[in-house]
């Protein structure tokens, strides 16, 4: 801008020495002067081509209204929050705007009832704030994303807020239980409960599979607004083997919200347990190797310890057990862990052992000593799972078993004493006929389930990969190409995921509801996961032609939306909406046209005077 002005500014002082010093055209020499001042001033302007920021227009306001669930729940104002929306978009004397609903996605305005199971507002502003013209959201507050939301989105966006009210509220917010379970065992159950508002103090909890009801059970409720874990036992033998699916009731006699009272878990009863940890004797380490096994197999895990002569508990109840028992145990596991020494005999004929020598055996030789985990395991079946571990982050082995693989062995895992020395063998394994087996040399592994973080996460993934080698992946995880969750939240879609190396485009499911069957197309991404919204309900699933796909997944009518959390966004009112944009000389048409119509008039004129 400013080379233009100058330009401009010395073509003017050389015409006016021109017409008004050289040739003394007096008056019409100045005209003439100005005349070429004017065209050299606007082919400057295009030349140079400066910028202006000028303020345009607001446009059509957009109003983002929330479709949560939580709108429409207890308390919630959903036809407020329809006509705030209406009103908004219809502007203040501008354009009309345009509303959208959002929640997990961004959808046309429609007035039906809420059914987003969350809400993302970061993902709606994106889509909206480049529409230009003021941007409103129009929420109950319940948002949780608000904190990652960047300045650059926020600062032209209005919010208006509608508070839900509080209403009498109890939620059954979660259920922990085992997904599988001999038949023979209680099942132990973990009720997480929150209340809110004037709720009485007590309620029942009903457990059913299908219609039938195998427990009620009376409980006191936390002082409101609060949360509390209360625990129940379904006793043994209430299920047949098999799958099965059992819905949680709480019932509250004034509960304001009964969208959140009914949870849903699937479990798995067998015959016996497909792992059976054998410690003796009882001892530190055989206690967090039955309890780190248990949270890692996805099957069932039954410990037996023995604590004095003749005498064996079973580790999850505490309960004496007799001998017979542990050995029935042990002959029908698919995978038998033996800590310790092996006085009845247990391995003999077992398909997968795997031995965790005890150092308060007598009969073992054991070298003492702090043993460090060589960071990289060398090469066996199990080397590539082992070395995304942080095996160098584990404190040091107590001691270590002296092992010298045989013929048909390998080697999974080795240490060094003091990191100095040999490396001595740590985990040695053998597959033959069928029969596998693995060997654990060291001493001391508890310490890094107490070290937590990283060190716990390397004991996890250690039990892991050797549970997964041992069972040849058949009882640890799901060996169908595709899988599908077993139980989603209303609103939140079904996760299919691949588990093969080559992911397809898309696969067709067939999926059998309560009252109809249809087919769905997965459409996978880069992850191999395909999401599909269902209602709520419990659908046996189906795929043809793909290796072990089929299930039930269930959609439950619980959501998190339902009960009252935590506002988030603030009620707020930004100024008017505006853009600021450049306008480039180029731009302006009529630059040329001027300088062309001053270049002619000069032209003109110096024609009429005679002048060259």
């Amino acid at each position: 801008m400013i080379a233009a002005i100058v330009a401009t500014v010395a073509s003017a002082v050389v015409a006016g020495v021109v017409y008004l010093g050289r040739e003394r055209l007096g008056p019409e020499g100045l005209a003439l002067a100005l005349l070429r001042t004017v065209a050299f001033g606007a082919l400057f302007l295009v030349l140079f081509n400066p910028g202006w920021l000028r303020r345009a227009a607001p446009g059509a306001p957009t109003v983002l209204l929330d479709a949560s669930l939580s709108m429409a729940a207890g308390g919630g104002h959903w036809q407020e929050a329809l006509d705030t929306a209406r009103t908004l978009a219809r502007g203040q004397g501008g354009p009309a705007g345009t509303i959208f609903r959002f929640g997990s996605g961004l959808a046309v305005f429609d007035s039906t009832t809420p059914s987003y199971g969350t809400s993302r507002l970061r993902d709606a502003l994106e889509a909206s704030v480049a529409r230009g013209g003021a941007v409103y959201v129009v929420s109950d507050g319940e948002i949780p994303d608000v904190a990652t939301l960047p300045p650059s989105l926020a600062h032209r966006v209005s919010a208006v807020v509608l508070p839900r009210d509080t209403v009498p509220n109890a939620a059954l917010l979660d259920v922990v239980m085992s997904r599988r379970v001999p038949r023979a065992d209680s099942i132990a159950v973990t009720l997480v409960i929150g209340t809110w508002g004037d709720v009485d103090t007590a309620a029942a909890i009903e457990v059913f599979v299908g219609e039938r009801r195998l427990l009620r059970r009376r409980l006191a409720l936390p002082p409101a607004p609060g949360t509390a874990r209360r625990s129940v036992t379904l006793p043994p033998g209430l299920l047949a083997t098999g799958s099965h699916v059992l819905r949680f009731h709480l019932d509250v006699a004034n509960d304001g919200e009964s969208g959140d009272n009914e949870r849903h878990r699937p479990i798995t009863v067998t015959t016996q347990p497909a792992i059976v940890v054998i410690v003796d004797p009882a001892d530190t380490e055989g206690r967090f190797l039955v309890n780190e096994m248990a949270e890692v197999a996805r099957t069932s895990v039954r410990g037996f310890a023995r604590v004095s002569s003749g005498l064996w508990i079973d580790m999850g109840s505490f309960s004496p057990v007799g001998e017979a028992a542990v050995r029935a145990a042990a002959r029908a596991a698919a995978l038998l862990v033996i800590r310790g020494r092996d006085a009845l005999g247990l391995a003999d004929g077992a398909a997968a052992v795997w031995y965790w020598p005890a150092a308060s055996d007598p009969t073992t030789e054991f070298f003492e000593g702090d043993w460090y985990v060589t960071p990289t395991p060398p090469a066996s079946p199990v080397a590539g799972r082992l070395a995304a571990a942080a095996l160098d982050s584990v404190p040091p082995l107590t001691g270590i078993v002296p092992l010298v693989p045989g013929d048909g062995e390998w080697i999974g895992l080795t240490g060094r004493l003091a990191r100095r020395g040999a490396d001595r063998p740590l985990l040695v394994g053998r597959d033959s006929a069928g029969s596998r087996t693995l060997t654990t040399a060291g001493f001391g592994l508890w310490r890094w389930v107490l070290r937590g973080t990283a060190a716990r996460e390397t004991y996890r993934t250690f039990i892991a990969v050797g549970t997964d080698w041992l069972l040849q992946s058949e009882a640890v995880r799901h060996d169908a190409v595709l899988t599908a969750d077993d139980v989603t939240q209303r609103g939140v879609p079904v996760a299919f995921r691949w588990h093969d190396d080559e992911v397809p485009d898309s696969a067709v499911v067939t999926l059998a509801g309560a009252d109809s069957t249809f087919a769905a197309v997965l459409h996978f991404d880069a992850g191999g996961v395909a999401l599909v919204l269902l209602d709520p309900g419990m659908y046996r699933w189906t795929a043809r032609g793909v290796r072990g796909a089929g299930g039930v997944t269930v959609v439950e009518g619980y959501s998190d939306e339902f009960h009252l959390r935590r506002v988030t966004l603030v009620a707020s009112l930004s100024e008017s909406a505006f853009q600021l944009i450049v306008r480039r000389a180029r731009e302006m048409w009529w630059l040329y046209f001027l300088a062309m119509a001053a270049l002619l008039l000069e032209w003109g004129w110096r024609q009429r005077r005679g002048l060259p």
